[in-house]
Order: structure tokens, then C-alpha cells, then sequence
């Protein structure tokens, strides 16, 4: 009975979810339309252009849900975007309305492509780019501003979605965004606009001012709101986890003290070398201490499966999760660095907890390691033959893990 009332549970939760995505996407689809109708009949624009704008804004946005539902579904969104798809929703919304009655408004007023900037931190890169075309696209599409205006604007929402996320710099400081973007602003405005132009009047030069001034205040913005309120919880929710008196881990060790015993040293070697090696310290000690977590359900089957299903149940961070997932999937064709540096800090501490366990004195650990790291790389079957590890990187390992004796002999 009470499996049969878990299953049902579990049904009515995906169902509820399931609704509350198909919810997201009606609103995705069909906002920008909703509002450029309106604002479009302000500009006096014919029955046939309207449902043209409606029409093409429908598709357009039809590509956003698109992005997000591979998103959602492949767990690529930034952040814990994933668990808050509604923040996104908002913000698309408020800023199709604003991009709506910008058409409004003179030409390069309105800092429409940084909306594609707050799109992306709110879902992923590909998402804001898709959003960005639609914010861009409103203004053009209601009052048929000039193609070049359209293009402007696009090129300024791609390159900040670029600059700012790609290579995760949203964690460096906000005013070099500013200044990059800005720079980027004046040298794309004067090659699309200014050198096309055989009079210069003052609207040419004023307009673009006011919009950079509101570009630059808006990125400024944008980037400290969600380092202090999405990036910062976000790490905050990381260190909770790697703390060894985490409910989790305290479990743990009340219901398996040897696999805590593994789990914590696992952790302070991936750690160690993680430093070593430049890899995301707190990402690879949270590997580290959750690697086999899955054996609290005992539920009798593979503990990288359990892990897993395990850490998502308890809402764990996605990159953490997505790393577990590759250290565990032996069927992988391919295995990362950072999965393998926990293949090879588990095998080598196991290993050695092991041969404590048999009541052996006198282990020569240089050979243990070696015998290990062989045996995964080497031998015909050896889980890391196709690994992302460097030459350098395995040459570091070894040397770190050869050094750490007397660390060794604190576990007995």
C-alpha cells in the first residue's frame, strides 16, 4: 500500500510540473503578441501587418520554449534556473512590454538587447539569445523602425550574452562587462549608422548617448542583482554541502562508518588535487564526499544509479549531479578530467582502507598507487583508457598522491 501511494505521489508530482511547463510556454508563446497588438493599433498599422507581427512573434517565441524545454530537459539551465522557471517567465513578460512601447520611442533610446542579457541569467546562453531576437524583434516588427536598428540591436544582444556568460565571467566584476560593451556600442553605432548618414543632426547623437547611459546603468544592474542574489545562494547552497556535518553525510556515518570513512577521505583528496590541477575545488570535494551517497537507499541496485537519482530527489546542485552522473556511467565512450581525478582519489583510498581492514602493516603505497592508477588506464579493460586527462595532469596526480604517506597512515 504504501509503495502504490509513493508511485501515485510521484505520478501526480510530475503531472503538476508537467502542467506548470506547459503553463510557461502558453505565456512564452503568446505574451509578445498579446502586447504588440495593442501598441501596434497606436501606430495606426494595417489589419494585415498586426497579424503579420502576431504571427511572426508567435514563431519567434515558439524557438524560445523551444530552447527552454532543452534546457529543462537536458539540466543545462544556469544556476538553479531549473527549479525557478517562473523568475524567467516574469522577467520575459515585463520585458516584451517594455520592448513593446519602446517602438514608441526614438530609435536607440531603449536598451532592448540588454533584456537579452537578463533572459540568459535567468535560463542559459541559447535561451537568451532566442529571447534577445524576440525583444529585438517587438519594436521592428510594431513600428517597422529601420532594418539596421533591428540588426543594431541583435549583434549588441548576442555580443553581451557572449561577453558576460560565455566562459561563466558573470563571477568577474561588473564594471569590465561595462566598458567592453560600451566600446563595442560606439564602434558598431558608428560603422551601422553614423558613416551611412549624409547629415549629422542632434537626434544621431543624443538618442545612442541616452541608450548607452541606460545600457551601461542596466548591466551594471543586472549583473550585481543576480551575483548577489542567484550566484551568491547558489555557492552558499555548495559550501553547505561540502561541510562533513551536513545531514547527509551525518546519516552517513550513523548507518555505514566505513563508507563515510571513504567518502570523507575521497574528498579532501579530490580537493587537494583539484587545487593542484586548477579543477573547481568545491565542485570536486562535493564529488568527493556524495560520490556513493546512493547507498543509504539500499535499495539493491547500482549505487552510481542510486547516487544520482538520490542527489536529484534532495535538489542538489546540477553540475554536481551531471558529474556524478559521468563518473558513474561506465557505458560513457569518453570520461571527463574531473570524473576521472574521483575514479582515481576513490580506487587509491579504497584500496587502502581495504588492506587496512585486512590487518596489513606494512603497505607500500608507491606501488599501491601506481598499481591502481595502472589498472584504470592501462589494463585492456581499465574504466579511464579514453579519459580527458592530461599527461601533465596524470604526472601531478601521481606525484601528489605518492606524497601523501603520512596521510595514509592517519587512516588507520
Amino acid at each position: 500500500m504504501e509503495e502504490n501511494s509513493n508511485i501515485q505521489e510521484n505520478t501526480g508530482s510530475r503531472k503538476i510540473k508537467v502542467n506548470s511547463f506547459l503553463l510557461c510556454v502558453i505565456i512564452i508563446m503568446l505574451s509578445p503578441a498579446l502586447v504588440a497588438a495593442p501598441v501596434s493599433l497606436l501606430t495606426v498599422h494595417s489589419a494585415t501587418g498586426i497579424l503579420r507581427s502576431i504571427v511572426t512573434l508567435i514563431i519567434l517565441s515558439g524557438v524560445v520554449s523551444v530552447t527552454l524545454y532543452r534546457g529543462v530537459k537536458s539540466r543545462e539551465l544556469l544556476f538553479d534556473n531549473r527549479e525557478n522557471l517562473t523568475r524567467f517567465v516574469i522577467a520575459y513578460v515585463i520585458c516584451s512590454i517594455i520592448a513593446a512601447f519602446s517602438a514608441l520611442l526614438p530609435e536607440f533610446t531603449v536598451p532592448v538587447a540588454v533584456f537579452a542579457l537578463i533572459g540568459a541569467f535567468l535560463s542559459n546562453t541559447y535561451c537568451g539569445m532566442a529571447s534577445g531576437l524576440v525583444f529585438c524583434a517587438i519594436p521592428f516588427l510594431i513600428n517597422e523602425k529601420s532594418f539596421e536598428y533591428f540588426l543594431f540591436e541583435t549583434v549588441l544582444a548576442l555580443f553581451l550574452i557572449i561577453l558576460v556568460l560565455v566562459g561563466r565571467n558573470e563571477k568577474k566584476k561588473s564594471a569590465e562587462p561595462v566598458i567592453v560593451y560600451s566600446l563595442v556600442y560606439i564602434t558598431l553605432y558608428t560603422a551601422l549608422i553614423v558613416l551611412k548618414r549624409a547629415d549629422i543632426v542632434p537626434s544621431v547623437i543624443i538618442n545612442p548617448m541616452v541608450g548607452l547611459f541606460l545600457s551601461d546603468i542596466l548591466i551594471f544592474l543586472t549583473i550585481r542583482a543576480v551575483a548577489k542574489n542567484i550566484i551568491f545562494a547558489y555557492e552558499e547552497k555548495y559550501k553547505d554541502i561540502v561541510d562533513p556535518e551536513y545531514p547527509l553525510l551525518v546519516e552517513l556515518k550513523k548507518n555505514n562508518k566505513y563508507e563515510y570513512k571513504r567518502a570523507i577521505h575521497t574528498a579532501y583528496i579530490c580537493d587537494r588535487l583539484s587545487d593542484r590541477l586548477g579543477f573547481d575545488r568545491t565542485l570536486m570535494k562535493g564529488a568527493g564526499f556524495y560520490h556513493r551517497i546512493g547507498v543509504l537507499e539500499n535499495a539493491g541496485e547500482n549505487v552510481a544509479l542510486s547516487t544520482v537519482r538520490f542527489l536529484r530527489h534532495e535538489n542538489f546542485p546540477e553540475p554536481l549531479i551531471r558529474l556524478l552522473n559521468d563518473y558513474g556511467n561506465e557505458a560513457l565512450q569518453e570520461i571527463s578530467a574531473e570524473a576521472s581525478l574521483i575514479c582515481i582519489a576513490d580506487n587509491v583510498i579504497n584500496e587502502i582502507l581495504v588492506r587496512m581492514d585486512k590487518g596489513e602493516d606494512d603497505i607500500n603505497y608507491e606501488r599501491l598507487i601506481d598499481s591502481q592508477i595502472n589498472k584504470l588506464i592501462g589494463s585492456k579493460n581499465g574504466r579511464l583508457q579514453k579519459s580527458d586527462l592530461k599527461i601533465q595532469h596524470l604526472y601531478k596526480i601521481r606525484k601528489y598522491l605518492k606524497e601523501e604517506k603520512l596521510y595514509y597512515d592517519f587512516l588507520r
